[in-house]
């Protein structure tokens, strides 16, 4: 068993559990900060199932260049339909959709370069806490080996065992399904495409490009079984034939909870899914993970809690707020929607992105207060 670490809380080494993007990408800061770095990833080679997912500008922000190899497509526009009403959103700079196993093994080769101890095949099993730190209970290669460490972040998803282990609730999840098609022949390669049909979501239908040819067509849901089944019935309604199936289940924001605590001698952080950094509008993680990374190195290399985590905490919030809204929206509500989207609001949803909750839904209001009554009407 490995000796707890008896250096400076300002120079102690960092153990990483669980090789996804947002794991990877926090080593790789903490690295750079200065700090030993070892990951431990359970699976045996680095191979993550390809699926595409379409996000912001601001990831370019975080990750600058080195994320532009996993962007296979630009959406210029997105169209908004619902039972017969069409608004198209033109934006000042295109959105990007990205290749999730090229952005993987994109961030293994910066941990890499980095400094960073990547282990493979290490499946942490449990952690036990004492005054000294924590020591993590390690399978691998069929034995079982222990890791004594003071500081401790989980980056290993959803059902992450160490948040498990560490005492914090199990997020609440709901499932995303989506199929590959091909696109159809009214539909531009560069334009997203999604439907409000709140009889099968209360969130809503996809078509995202992921080439000139095809792309994903998919909804988020809230029991899988008939979320399954909405979509074979959209798919056969608008004639899509589905190349392939994929499915996941996502970790719901459902309000702060503090990414860090004391167990023990040890700091136990978590990033990612995993802390339910999820905008549970779009249910999307990839830039409110990044931005949570981002949040956690710095408040590890700083001693005290990071301004991004604060910024963090205010967006979800924000996008928590307007989920509440979305989900108690019928079809007329929606036609109404679309009916006061006037020049002004398309404007600002074509100049201010998704990751900006609060500063888009300020400006939205003062540009067509309609919204507000719309919105309020639905909470009442």
């Amino acid at each position: 068993m490995m000796a707890h670490s008896t250096a400076t809380k300002s120079s102690r080494p960092v153990t990483v559990v669980g090789g996804s993007v947002t794991g990877l990408y926090t080593g790789v800061l903490l690295a750079r900060g200065g700090r030993a770095v070892t990951l431990l990833e359970g699976s045996d080679r680095w191979a993550p199932e390809p699926r595409t997912l379409i996000v912001t500008r601001r990831m370019r922000d975080l990750l600058g260049e080195s994320g532009d190899r996993s962007v296979v497509n630009v959406i210029n526009r997105f169209e908004l339909m619902t039972d017969g009403r069409v608004a198209t959103v033109p934006l000042a700079e295109p959105d990007l959709v990205v290749e999730r196993s090229v952005l993987h093994r994109g961030l293994v080769d910066q941990a890499s370069r980095a400094g960073v101890n990547l282990r493979m095949g290490c499946r942490v099993r449990t952690l036990r806490s004492d005054s000294c730190g924590v020591t993590l209970e390690i399978g691998r290669n069929g034995s079982t080996e222990e890791l004594g460490t003071t500081t401790v972040i989980g980056a290993d998803g959803t059902f992450s065992r160490v948040a498990h282990a560490a005492g914090w609730p199990a997020p609440q999840t709901v499932p995303l399904i989506q199929a590959i098609v091909r696109l159809p022949a009214d539909l531009p390669p560069d334009t997203t495409r999604v439907w409000f049909q709140p009889a099968d979501t209360p969130y809503f239908y996809w078509l995202i490009p992921e080439s000139r040819d095809q792309g994903a067509l998919g909804l988020i849901g809230e029991n899988g079984p008939r979320t399954r089944q909405c979509l074979e019935r959209f798919l056969e309604r608008h004639h899509l034939e589905p190349l392939e199936f994929q499915a996941a289940r996502i970790p719901c924001y459902t309000g702060w909870v503090p990414p860090s605590r004391r167990v023990g001698g040890a700091d136990i952080y978590l990033v990612g899914d995993a802390a339910a950094h999820v905008k549970v509008t779009t249910v999307g993680g990839i830039v409110t993970g990044f931005r949570g990374a981002v949040g956690v190195a710095e408040t590890i290399l700083n001693g005290r809690t990071s301004g991004v985590l604060r910024g963090l905490r205010w967006e979800l919030d924000w996008h928590r707020l307007l989920r509440r809204v979305l989900g108690r929206f019928d079809q007329g509500d929606y036609k109404l929607l679309l009916d006061v989207l006037n020049p002004d609001v398309l404007e600002i949803l074509g100049t201010h992105t998704r990751d900006e909750a609060g500063r888009i839904l300020a400006r939205l209001c003062l540009a067509q207060p309609r919204l507000i009554l719309l919105a309020l009407r639905t909470l009442i």
